[in-house]
């Protein structure tokens, strides 16, 4: 048995609000055995249980700790602000810049956006009640988002295209094709 440093630290849990689907409740966090079985939401006499029950032993998830869903994906948390930005500045200097530099400024826009992509964090999203999960141990890997379940769960049977629910959910399932 190796010993780990590095303690899993800091945990976000964004709860999508009872009454209002657009808020969120952020719970934060040491570690994700710290987290109680329930919680009040603060302006409301809603109380959220937690299903607990779907952590590993080091920390992962193996579903939806808000909805108790088997299916989740992953996604880079991504300044979209920052990105588009980026984007704007390079066009710019396309127009204003003399030809072989225009391309530099967008080789170097190029990565940067490459670099912001591959340093970026990872958080795991519920696909049916969009609960937010940050800072969980990253086994077991769950694979980024797949249209098809988000409709199969949306639509149920009445889905005309979908894959088929996983019996254990997404833990370790293979990344979608498309």
């Amino acid at each position: 048995m190796s010993f780990d440093p590095t303690p899993l630290r800091w945990i976000e849990l964004d709860l999508p609000h009872p009454e209002d689907p657009e808020r969120k409740l952020t719970l934060k966090t040491d570690g994700p055995f710290a987290l109680r079985k329930w919680y009040r939401f603060p302006d409301s006499d809603e109380k959220i249980e937690l299903h607990v029950d779907l952590r590993t032993p080091k920390g992962g998830l193996l579903g939806c700790l808000a909805c108790g869903h088997k299916e989740l994906f992953t996604r880079k948390v991504f300044n979209v602000t920052l990105g588009i930005s980026i984007v704007v500045v390079a066009a710019i200097l396309v127009l204003v810049l003399p030809q072989p530099m225009s391309y530099i400024a967008l080789a170097v826009a190029a990565l940067l956006d490459f670099i912001l992509y591959h340093v970026g964090k990872e958080e795991v999203a519920c696909y049916a009640c969009d609960a937010v999960h940050r800072g969980f141990d990253k086994t077991p890997k769950h694979p980024r988002f797949d249209r098809t379940i988000a409709e199969r769960i949306k639509f149920g049977e009445k889905a005309v295209m979908g894959s088929p629910m996983r019996k254990g959910g997404t833990a370790d399932a293979p990344e979608p094709e498309h």
